[in-house]
Protein backbone atom coordinates (compact mmCIF):
# COMPACT_ATOMS: atom_id res chain seq x y z
CA UNK A 1 0.00 0.00 0.00
CA UNK A 2 2.65 2.23 0.84
CA UNK A 3 4.51 1.52 -2.08
CA UNK A 4 1.53 2.31 -4.32
CA UNK A 5 1.21 5.69 -2.40
CA UNK A 6 4.61 6.54 -3.61
CA UNK A 7 4.41 5.89 -6.85
CA UNK A 8 1.10 7.78 -7.07
CA UNK A 9 2.71 10.54 -5.48
CA UNK A 10 5.87 10.36 -8.07
CA UNK A 11 3.23 10.50 -10.85
CA UNK A 12 1.87 13.37 -9.14
CA UNK A 13 5.28 15.27 -9.21
CA UNK A 14 6.01 14.24 -12.69
CA UNK A 15 2.87 15.61 -14.37
CA UNK A 16 3.13 18.97 -12.02
CA UNK A 17 6.69 19.59 -13.69
CA UNK A 18 5.40 18.74 -17.17
CA UNK A 19 2.55 20.80 -16.43
CA UNK A 20 4.17 23.30 -14.33
CA UNK A 21 4.98 25.62 -17.73
CA UNK A 22 2.25 25.33 -20.03
CA UNK A 23 0.30 26.40 -16.80
CA UNK A 24 2.53 29.19 -16.67
CA UNK A 25 2.35 30.57 -19.91
CA UNK A 26 -1.24 30.33 -19.89
CA UNK A 27 -1.18 32.02 -17.21
CA UNK A 28 0.79 35.01 -18.74
CA UNK A 29 -1.25 35.27 -22.13
CA UNK A 30 -4.47 35.83 -20.24
CA UNK A 31 -5.30 39.56 -20.73
CA UNK A 32 -8.09 41.28 -19.29
CA UNK A 33 -10.84 39.00 -20.05
CA UNK A 34 -10.06 35.36 -18.09
CA UNK A 35 -9.31 32.66 -20.03
CA UNK A 36 -12.57 30.78 -21.79
CA UNK A 37 -14.93 34.24 -21.73
CA UNK A 38 -15.85 35.95 -24.63
CA UNK A 39 -17.32 39.40 -25.22
CA UNK A 40 -20.63 39.60 -27.79
CA UNK A 41 -19.36 36.23 -29.12
CA UNK A 42 -15.72 37.42 -29.75
CA UNK A 43 -13.10 35.57 -28.73
CA UNK A 44 -10.51 38.51 -27.45
CA UNK A 45 -8.23 36.05 -25.03
CA UNK A 46 -4.93 37.97 -24.30
CA UNK A 47 -5.77 41.31 -25.09
CA UNK A 48 -5.28 44.50 -22.46
CA UNK A 49 -8.38 46.41 -21.86
CA UNK A 50 -7.49 48.90 -24.38
CA UNK A 51 -6.86 46.46 -27.00
CA UNK A 52 -10.49 45.16 -26.30
CA UNK A 53 -12.33 48.65 -26.05
CA UNK A 54 -10.56 48.98 -29.80
CA UNK A 55 -11.75 46.07 -30.83
CA UNK A 56 -15.17 46.02 -29.92
CA UNK A 57 -15.57 49.72 -30.95
CA UNK A 58 -14.32 48.83 -34.72
CA UNK A 59 -16.20 45.63 -34.95
CA UNK A 60 -19.68 47.66 -34.14
CA UNK A 61 -18.89 50.63 -36.39
CA UNK A 62 -18.51 49.52 -39.24
CA UNK A 63 -20.95 50.90 -41.73
CA UNK A 64 -23.99 49.09 -42.90
CA UNK A 65 -25.17 48.88 -46.36
CA UNK A 66 -29.20 49.28 -45.88
CA UNK A 67 -30.85 48.15 -49.35
CA UNK A 68 -34.18 49.72 -49.92
CA UNK A 69 -35.69 48.03 -53.25
CA UNK A 70 -32.16 47.80 -54.57
CA UNK A 71 -31.03 51.27 -53.65
CA UNK A 72 -28.43 51.09 -51.55
CA UNK A 73 -27.75 53.42 -48.57
CA UNK A 74 -25.54 53.82 -45.76
CA UNK A 75 -25.77 54.00 -41.80
CA UNK A 76 -23.15 54.60 -39.58
CA UNK A 77 -24.27 53.40 -36.00
CA UNK A 78 -22.44 56.51 -34.76
CA UNK A 79 -25.43 58.69 -36.56
CA UNK A 80 -27.65 56.68 -34.81
CA UNK A 81 -25.85 57.23 -31.27
CA UNK A 82 -24.95 53.41 -31.47
CA UNK A 83 -21.93 52.70 -28.96
CA UNK A 84 -20.61 49.55 -27.64
CA UNK A 85 -20.34 49.91 -23.56
CA UNK A 86 -17.15 47.56 -23.51
CA UNK A 87 -16.47 49.26 -19.82
CA UNK A 88 -19.43 47.36 -18.03
CA UNK A 89 -18.79 43.95 -20.59
CA UNK A 90 -15.01 44.02 -19.09
CA UNK A 91 -16.84 44.47 -15.65
CA UNK A 92 -19.31 41.49 -16.11
CA UNK A 93 -16.39 39.50 -17.70
CA UNK A 94 -13.66 39.49 -14.62
CA UNK A 95 -16.74 38.65 -12.56
CA UNK A 96 -16.63 35.11 -14.36
CA UNK A 97 -12.78 34.55 -13.32
CA UNK A 98 -12.10 31.55 -10.97
CA UNK A 99 -9.39 29.20 -10.32
CA UNK A 100 -11.45 26.37 -11.49
CA UNK A 101 -12.78 27.97 -14.49
CA UNK A 102 -9.09 28.84 -15.55
CA UNK A 103 -8.22 24.87 -14.89
CA UNK A 104 -11.35 23.84 -17.09
CA UNK A 105 -9.94 25.67 -20.10
CA UNK A 106 -6.53 24.76 -19.34
CA UNK A 107 -7.21 21.21 -19.37
CA UNK A 108 -9.08 21.79 -22.13
CA UNK A 109 -6.84 23.40 -24.65
CA UNK A 110 -4.12 20.53 -23.73
CA UNK A 111 -6.76 17.81 -24.75
CA UNK A 112 -7.68 20.19 -27.96
CA UNK A 113 -11.25 19.77 -26.98
CA UNK A 114 -11.89 23.34 -25.24
CA UNK A 115 -15.27 23.68 -23.03
CA UNK A 116 -18.31 25.82 -24.72
CA UNK A 117 -17.20 29.62 -23.62
CA UNK A 118 -19.02 31.96 -21.33
CA UNK A 119 -20.07 34.98 -23.61
CA UNK A 120 -21.02 38.17 -22.17
CA UNK A 121 -23.50 39.74 -24.56
CA UNK A 122 -23.09 42.96 -26.04
CA UNK A 123 -23.92 45.88 -24.00
CA UNK A 124 -24.46 49.32 -25.79
CA UNK A 125 -26.28 52.29 -26.24
CA UNK A 126 -28.91 53.64 -28.65
CA UNK A 127 -30.29 56.65 -29.56
CA UNK A 128 -34.06 55.35 -30.64
CA UNK A 129 -35.47 58.77 -31.74
CA UNK A 130 -32.44 59.00 -34.25
CA UNK A 131 -33.11 55.64 -35.76
CA UNK A 132 -36.49 56.23 -36.14
CA UNK A 133 -35.98 59.83 -37.77
CA UNK A 134 -33.00 57.82 -39.99
CA UNK A 135 -36.10 55.69 -41.08
CA UNK A 136 -38.46 58.05 -41.23
CA UNK A 137 -36.15 60.18 -43.65
CA UNK A 138 -35.71 56.90 -45.89
CA UNK A 139 -39.32 56.28 -46.54
CA UNK A 140 -39.70 60.34 -47.29
CA UNK A 141 -37.65 60.00 -49.89
CA UNK A 142 -38.14 56.64 -51.26
CA UNK A 143 -41.51 55.37 -50.17
CA UNK A 144 -43.88 56.35 -53.19
CA UNK A 145 -47.50 56.27 -53.74
CA UNK A 146 -49.71 53.86 -55.87
CA UNK A 147 -49.88 55.86 -59.59
CA UNK A 148 -53.63 56.19 -60.02
CA UNK A 149 -53.80 54.70 -64.53
CA UNK A 150 -53.23 57.47 -66.51
CA UNK A 151 -55.31 58.45 -70.08
CA UNK A 152 -53.05 57.77 -73.55
CA UNK A 153 -54.96 60.09 -75.35
CA UNK A 154 -53.57 59.50 -78.57
CA UNK A 155 -54.94 55.59 -78.29
CA UNK A 156 -57.91 56.78 -76.52
CA UNK A 157 -57.01 54.38 -73.68
CA UNK A 158 -56.27 54.12 -70.25
CA UNK A 159 -52.75 52.81 -68.99
CA UNK A 160 -52.66 50.54 -66.07
CA UNK A 161 -51.84 52.48 -62.44
CA UNK A 162 -48.55 51.21 -60.53
CA UNK A 163 -48.05 49.69 -57.39
CA UNK A 164 -46.35 51.95 -54.25
CA UNK A 165 -44.15 51.15 -52.11
CA UNK A 166 -44.01 51.87 -48.20
CA UNK A 167 -41.27 51.06 -45.33
CA UNK A 168 -42.56 48.84 -42.64
CA UNK A 169 -41.20 51.06 -40.42
CA UNK A 170 -41.38 48.99 -37.46
CA UNK A 171 -40.45 45.93 -39.32
CA UNK A 172 -37.28 47.68 -40.85
CA UNK A 173 -36.20 49.06 -36.61
CA UNK A 174 -36.33 45.32 -35.23
CA UNK A 175 -34.43 44.25 -38.73
CA UNK A 176 -31.59 47.02 -38.86
CA UNK A 177 -31.05 46.74 -35.05
CA UNK A 178 -30.62 42.94 -35.47
CA UNK A 179 -27.13 43.70 -37.61
CA UNK A 180 -26.21 46.95 -35.67
CA UNK A 181 -25.22 43.95 -32.68
CA UNK A 182 -24.43 41.31 -35.18
CA UNK A 183 -20.68 42.37 -36.54
CA UNK A 184 -20.76 39.91 -38.68
CA UNK A 185 -23.33 40.63 -40.77
CA UNK A 186 -23.27 44.82 -41.91
CA UNK A 187 -25.82 44.55 -44.32
CA UNK A 188 -29.71 44.60 -44.99
CA UNK A 189 -32.90 44.48 -46.90
CA UNK A 190 -35.17 47.08 -45.58
CA UNK A 191 -39.39 45.46 -44.90
CA UNK A 192 -41.52 47.09 -47.49
CA UNK A 193 -45.00 46.87 -48.44
CA UNK A 194 -46.37 47.28 -51.81
CA UNK A 195 -49.45 49.51 -51.75
CA UNK A 196 -51.97 47.71 -55.03
CA UNK A 197 -52.06 49.95 -57.74
CA UNK A 198 -55.57 51.64 -58.23
CA UNK A 199 -58.12 49.75 -60.71
CA UNK A 200 -59.21 51.49 -64.01
CA UNK A 201 -62.82 52.67 -63.01
CA UNK A 202 -65.15 55.40 -63.80
CA UNK A 203 -62.23 58.17 -62.54
CA UNK A 204 -60.17 56.81 -65.08
CA UNK A 205 -62.10 57.27 -67.70
CA UNK A 206 -63.44 60.44 -66.39
CA UNK A 207 -60.01 61.82 -66.69
CA UNK A 208 -59.36 59.99 -70.36
CA UNK A 209 -62.52 62.04 -71.62
CA UNK A 210 -62.04 65.42 -69.93
CA UNK A 211 -58.52 64.75 -71.71
CA UNK A 212 -59.98 64.47 -74.93
CA UNK A 213 -62.41 67.20 -74.03
CA UNK A 214 -60.24 69.90 -73.74
CA UNK A 215 -59.07 69.31 -76.92
CA UNK A 216 -62.41 70.62 -78.56
CA UNK A 217 -62.70 75.07 -79.20
CA UNK A 218 -65.65 75.23 -77.31
CA UNK A 219 -67.96 73.57 -74.28
CA UNK A 220 -68.45 70.17 -74.51
CA UNK A 221 -70.38 67.89 -71.88
CA UNK A 222 -70.18 63.96 -71.68
CA UNK A 223 -72.05 61.52 -69.27
CA UNK A 224 -71.43 58.08 -69.67
CA UNK A 225 -73.77 55.23 -67.29
CA UNK A 226 -73.43 51.64 -66.87
CA UNK A 227 -77.08 50.11 -66.49
CA UNK A 228 -75.89 47.00 -64.81
CA UNK A 229 -73.85 48.83 -61.82
CA UNK A 230 -75.04 52.21 -62.12
CA UNK A 231 -71.55 53.56 -62.11
CA UNK A 232 -70.94 57.14 -63.96
CA UNK A 233 -68.73 59.40 -65.15
CA UNK A 234 -69.45 62.86 -66.46
CA UNK A 235 -67.44 66.11 -68.00
CA UNK A 236 -69.81 69.14 -67.79
CA UNK A 237 -72.89 66.66 -67.66
CA UNK A 238 -75.04 69.28 -65.89
CA UNK A 239 -74.49 71.96 -68.39
CA UNK A 240 -77.35 73.31 -70.11
CA UNK A 241 -77.81 72.57 -73.87
CA UNK A 242 -79.73 73.04 -76.23
CA UNK A 243 -82.45 69.96 -76.54
CA UNK A 244 -82.95 69.65 -80.00
CA UNK A 245 -84.59 66.45 -81.31
CA UNK A 246 -82.80 64.78 -78.52
CA UNK A 247 -85.51 64.87 -76.16
CA UNK A 248 -87.76 63.33 -78.69
CA UNK A 249 -86.23 60.21 -76.24
CA UNK A 250 -88.32 61.28 -73.95
CA UNK A 251 -91.46 62.01 -76.06
CA UNK A 252 -91.85 58.39 -77.09
CA UNK A 253 -91.00 57.23 -74.05
CA UNK A 254 -94.22 59.28 -72.74
CA UNK A 255 -96.12 57.91 -75.94
CA UNK A 256 -95.89 54.78 -74.82
CA UNK A 257 -96.53 55.37 -70.89
CA UNK A 258 -99.62 56.90 -72.83
CA UNK A 259 -100.95 54.26 -74.54
CA UNK A 260 -103.11 51.37 -73.27
CA UNK A 261 -102.34 49.09 -76.51
CA UNK A 262 -99.74 48.87 -79.08
CA UNK A 263 -99.31 51.71 -81.06
CA UNK A 264 -101.83 51.20 -84.30
CA UNK A 265 -100.87 51.34 -87.83
CA UNK A 266 -100.83 55.43 -87.78
CA UNK A 267 -99.45 55.80 -84.40
CA UNK A 268 -96.43 53.30 -86.04
CA UNK A 269 -96.25 56.01 -88.30
CA UNK A 270 -95.91 58.93 -86.32
CA UNK A 271 -93.17 57.44 -83.78
CA UNK A 272 -91.45 56.24 -87.17
CA UNK A 273 -91.03 59.98 -88.54
CA UNK A 274 -90.50 61.13 -85.29
CA UNK A 275 -87.11 58.77 -84.27
CA UNK A 276 -86.14 57.44 -87.71
CA UNK A 277 -86.53 61.10 -89.77
CA UNK A 278 -87.00 63.39 -86.72
CA UNK A 279 -89.64 64.94 -87.70
CA UNK A 280 -90.57 67.70 -85.75
CA UNK A 281 -94.18 67.88 -86.58
CA UNK A 282 -94.65 64.39 -85.88
CA UNK A 283 -93.09 64.57 -83.06
CA UNK A 284 -95.94 67.44 -82.01
CA UNK A 285 -98.31 64.25 -83.28
CA UNK A 286 -96.80 62.76 -80.53
CA UNK A 287 -97.40 65.50 -78.20
CA UNK A 288 -100.35 65.70 -79.15
CA UNK A 289 -101.38 62.12 -77.81
CA UNK A 290 -99.53 62.67 -74.75
CA UNK A 291 -102.27 65.46 -74.06
CA UNK A 292 -105.26 64.23 -75.26
CA UNK A 293 -105.21 65.68 -78.40
CA UNK A 294 -103.73 68.48 -76.92
CA UNK A 295 -100.24 69.41 -77.85
CA UNK A 296 -99.73 72.09 -75.20
CA UNK A 297 -101.04 70.17 -72.70
CA UNK A 298 -98.95 67.12 -74.41
CA UNK A 299 -96.02 69.66 -73.17
CA UNK A 300 -96.92 70.41 -69.80
CA UNK A 301 -97.63 66.19 -68.81
CA UNK A 302 -93.97 65.75 -70.06
CA UNK A 303 -92.48 68.32 -67.84
CA UNK A 304 -93.98 66.57 -65.32
CA UNK A 305 -93.31 63.59 -66.20
CA UNK A 306 -89.43 64.80 -66.55
CA UNK A 307 -89.54 66.29 -62.95
CA UNK A 308 -90.99 63.21 -61.42
CA UNK A 309 -88.16 61.16 -62.72
CA UNK A 310 -85.87 64.00 -61.08
CA UNK A 311 -84.99 65.02 -64.16
CA UNK A 312 -85.39 68.82 -63.46
CA UNK A 313 -82.78 70.39 -65.78
CA UNK A 314 -85.04 69.43 -69.30
CA UNK A 315 -87.72 70.86 -70.30
CA UNK A 316 -89.87 71.80 -73.35
CA UNK A 317 -91.98 75.28 -72.90
CA UNK A 318 -94.09 74.80 -76.26
CA UNK A 319 -94.06 72.31 -79.11
CA UNK A 320 -91.68 72.11 -81.74
CA UNK A 321 -91.68 75.72 -83.67
CA UNK A 322 -94.06 77.43 -81.68
CA UNK A 323 -92.54 80.23 -80.60
CA UNK A 324 -93.68 82.49 -77.90
CA UNK A 325 -94.02 86.53 -78.33
CA UNK A 326 -91.59 86.62 -76.11
CA UNK A 327 -88.96 83.95 -75.29
CA UNK A 328 -89.44 81.75 -72.16
CA UNK A 329 -87.81 81.79 -69.06
CA UNK A 330 -88.02 79.10 -67.36
CA UNK A 331 -84.89 78.61 -64.84
CA UNK A 332 -83.33 75.31 -63.99
CA UNK A 333 -79.93 74.32 -61.76
CA UNK A 334 -78.12 73.59 -65.05
CA UNK A 335 -79.36 76.81 -66.89
CA UNK A 336 -78.42 79.24 -63.56
CA UNK A 337 -74.48 78.32 -63.44
CA UNK A 338 -72.30 81.16 -63.80
CA UNK A 339 -69.28 79.31 -65.15
CA UNK A 340 -70.52 77.78 -68.24
CA UNK A 341 -72.88 79.01 -70.73
CA UNK A 342 -73.63 77.55 -73.98
CA UNK A 343 -77.04 80.03 -74.71
CA UNK A 344 -79.03 77.07 -74.84
CA UNK A 345 -82.22 77.55 -76.80
CA UNK A 346 -85.28 79.00 -74.12
CA UNK A 347 -87.65 76.37 -75.78
CA UNK A 348 -85.92 72.92 -75.25
CA UNK A 349 -83.12 72.32 -73.10
CA UNK A 350 -81.65 69.61 -71.09
CA UNK A 351 -77.79 68.32 -70.21
CA UNK A 352 -75.92 65.51 -70.94
CA UNK A 353 -76.75 63.49 -67.70
CA UNK A 354 -80.33 64.18 -68.10
CA UNK A 355 -81.06 62.55 -71.14
CA UNK A 356 -78.37 59.78 -69.97
CA UNK A 357 -80.55 58.68 -67.39
CA UNK A 358 -83.46 59.15 -69.59
CA UNK A 359 -82.26 56.76 -71.88
CA UNK A 360 -80.47 54.48 -69.25
CA UNK A 361 -84.23 54.25 -67.80
CA UNK A 362 -85.58 53.18 -70.79
CA UNK A 363 -82.94 50.59 -71.29
CA UNK A 364 -83.17 48.83 -67.37
CA UNK A 365 -87.23 49.11 -68.00
CA UNK A 366 -86.72 46.83 -71.18
CA UNK A 367 -84.93 44.83 -68.75
CA UNK A 368 -87.64 44.65 -65.92
CA UNK A 369 -86.37 46.83 -63.08
CA UNK A 370 -85.25 50.50 -62.91
CA UNK A 371 -86.87 54.10 -62.45
CA UNK A 372 -89.81 53.71 -64.76
CA UNK A 373 -91.04 50.56 -63.95
CA UNK A 374 -90.55 51.87 -60.14
CA UNK A 375 -92.36 55.22 -61.22
CA UNK A 376 -94.88 54.55 -63.65
CA UNK A 377 -95.33 50.11 -63.28
CA UNK A 378 -99.17 50.85 -63.73
CA UNK A 379 -98.51 52.47 -67.03
CA UNK A 380 -95.22 50.32 -68.63
CA UNK A 381 -94.18 47.46 -68.95
CA UNK A 382 -90.72 46.01 -70.24
CA UNK A 383 -92.38 45.28 -73.96
CA UNK A 384 -93.42 48.60 -74.27
CA UNK A 385 -89.62 49.94 -73.50
CA UNK A 386 -88.46 47.20 -75.37
CA UNK A 387 -90.64 48.77 -78.31
CA UNK A 388 -89.74 51.85 -77.43
CA UNK A 389 -86.18 50.89 -78.12
CA UNK A 390 -86.57 49.60 -81.05
CA UNK A 391 -88.49 52.59 -82.74
CA UNK A 392 -85.21 54.67 -81.35
CA UNK A 393 -82.99 52.35 -82.93
CA UNK A 394 -84.29 53.34 -86.27
CA UNK A 395 -82.04 56.65 -86.21
CA UNK A 396 -80.13 55.53 -89.07
CA UNK A 397 -77.63 58.70 -88.79
CA UNK A 398 -74.44 56.69 -87.56
CA UNK A 399 -72.14 59.30 -88.07
CA UNK A 400 -71.49 60.78 -84.38
CA UNK A 401 -71.45 58.61 -81.29
CA UNK A 402 -72.38 55.47 -82.89
CA UNK A 403 -69.64 55.55 -85.18
CA UNK A 404 -67.23 55.35 -82.41
CA UNK A 405 -68.18 51.93 -81.91
CA UNK A 406 -67.32 48.46 -83.92
CA UNK A 407 -69.62 47.33 -86.62
CA UNK A 408 -72.21 44.96 -85.70
CA UNK A 409 -72.48 46.51 -82.09
CA UNK A 410 -76.54 46.80 -81.04
CA UNK A 411 -77.07 50.29 -79.93
CA UNK A 412 -79.88 53.05 -80.26
CA UNK A 413 -79.69 56.60 -80.11
CA UNK A 414 -81.37 60.14 -81.07
CA UNK A 415 -79.39 62.78 -82.06
CA UNK A 416 -79.89 66.24 -82.94
CA UNK A 417 -78.35 69.39 -84.19
CA UNK A 418 -78.51 73.32 -84.36
CA UNK A 419 -76.28 75.59 -85.63
CA UNK A 420 -73.66 75.54 -82.87
CA UNK A 421 -74.60 73.09 -80.75
CA UNK A 422 -75.23 69.01 -81.67
CA UNK A 423 -75.98 66.21 -79.26
CA UNK A 424 -76.02 62.54 -79.68
CA UNK A 425 -77.18 60.09 -77.04
CA UNK A 426 -77.19 56.53 -77.12
CA UNK A 427 -77.13 53.02 -75.39
CA UNK A 428 -74.61 50.99 -76.72
CA UNK A 429 -74.56 47.06 -75.57
CA UNK A 430 -71.05 46.53 -74.98
CA UNK A 431 -68.19 44.53 -73.59
CA UNK A 432 -69.29 44.95 -70.07
CA UNK A 433 -72.93 44.89 -70.89
CA UNK A 434 -75.55 47.77 -72.10
CA UNK A 435 -74.16 51.53 -71.62
CA UNK A 436 -75.25 55.13 -72.12
CA UNK A 437 -73.02 57.21 -73.65
CA UNK A 438 -74.79 61.14 -74.12
CA UNK A 439 -72.51 64.12 -75.43
CA UNK A 440 -73.03 67.66 -76.34
CA UNK A 441 -70.79 69.98 -77.74
CA UNK A 442 -71.16 73.65 -78.42
CA UNK A 443 -69.43 76.13 -80.66
CA UNK A 444 -70.71 79.58 -81.66
CA UNK A 445 -71.59 81.08 -84.47
CA UNK A 446 -71.55 77.93 -86.22
CA UNK A 447 -70.06 74.46 -84.82
CA UNK A 448 -68.45 72.22 -88.18
CA UNK A 449 -69.91 68.94 -88.69
CA UNK A 450 -66.80 67.64 -89.37
CA UNK A 451 -65.59 68.64 -85.49
CA UNK A 452 -68.91 67.24 -84.22
CA UNK A 453 -68.11 63.81 -85.56
CA UNK A 454 -64.22 63.43 -84.45
CA UNK A 455 -64.92 64.57 -81.20
CA UNK A 456 -67.98 62.43 -80.46
CA UNK A 457 -66.88 59.53 -82.35
CA UNK A 458 -62.91 59.73 -80.47
CA UNK A 459 -65.42 60.14 -76.90
CA UNK A 460 -67.57 57.22 -77.88
CA UNK A 461 -64.34 55.25 -78.58
CA UNK A 462 -63.00 55.95 -75.85
CA UNK A 463 -65.90 54.94 -73.71
CA UNK A 464 -65.65 51.73 -75.93
CA UNK A 465 -62.13 50.70 -74.84
CA UNK A 466 -62.87 51.27 -71.09
CA UNK A 467 -65.32 49.12 -71.12
CA UNK A 468 -63.01 46.83 -73.11
CA UNK A 469 -60.39 47.19 -70.59
CA UNK A 470 -62.75 46.16 -67.39
CA UNK A 471 -64.07 42.96 -68.78
CA UNK A 472 -61.24 41.78 -69.17
CA UNK A 473 -59.79 38.88 -66.72
CA UNK A 474 -57.59 41.13 -64.57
Amino acid sequence: MRRLLISLLIVILILAALLARPWWLFQQAQGAVPAGVQLAGMDLSGADAAGITDALERAFDEPIAVYYAGQRLVLRPQAVGFHVDATSMLAEALRHKSFFLDLRTFLGELVRHPPAPINVPLRYSLDTVALDNWLADVADHYDRSPIPPQPVLDKLTIAPGQPGLKLDLPASRDRLLGVLIDPQVRSLELVLHQAPAPPIDMKALEALLKARMDQFPGIGGVFVHQTTTGEEAAVNADVAYAGMSTIKIAIVEEVFRKLKAPPDAETTGIITQTTALSNNHAANLLLGIIGDGDQTAGVRVLNQSLHTLGLENTFMATPYDQHLASPPRIVTPANSRKDLNTLPDAYVQTTPRDLGLMLGMIVECSQGGGTLLAAYGDQLTDAKCRQALDFLGMDNMNELVVSGVPQGTRFVHKHGYAADTHGDVAAIWGPAGPYIISVFIYQPPWLEWSLSKSTMKDLSTAVWNYFTLISQPQ
